[in-house]
């Protein structure tokens, strides 16, 4: 019986691992020097409000000019970019000094198409919204022959 308990799944082990290292990590690979960080995939709500719809997106420290939002069709792309430094110094000795860059991205296709006319975007509290209004539905006409 003693046995069983501490017999050890050699594969459940090392896939426990990998997964508790990514998830600590924050998903995102080590970077080797000089390479950027991949743009990560910026969390975000739609709500259809019958004649528009609501997109509330989450960029964290991110400043307002940062961020560009383009429409075409029912396609939306929003990209936003975020750079900090910091440095602490002892008079002329630099003790610590840190940089950092972060990149959001989101490409979304809603269920139907939206018009830029009426359309509205604020950002607050690092939460972006957009307010998207609904293209009106073209409807056919028959035409009467004469």
């Amino acid at each position: 019986m003693a046995n069983a308990l501490t017999r050890r799944d050699p594969f459940g082990s090392l896939f426990d691992e990998f997964f508790t290292d990514f998830f600590a990590r924050g998903g995102v690979p080590a970077l080797r020097s000089g390479e950027l960080p991949a743009a990560v995939r910026a969390r975000m709500d739609v709500i259809d409000k019958n004649d528009q719809f609501e997109v509330l997106v989450d960029l964290p420290g991110v400043k307002k000019e940062d961020i560009q939002v383009s429409i075409e069709g029912s396609r939306v792309a929003i990209t936003a970019e975020s750079k900090s430094e910091k440095e602490e110094k002892n008079g002329d000795r630099v003790l610590h000094s840190e940089r950092f860059a972060s990149s959001y991205a989101r490409t979304f296709e809603l269920p139907a198409e939206v018009t830029e006319q009426g359309a509205e975007a604020s950002f607050d509290n690092g939460v972006l919204k957009l307010a998207l209004p609904k293209r009106a539905t073209v409807t056919s006409k028959r035409l009467a022959i004469k």
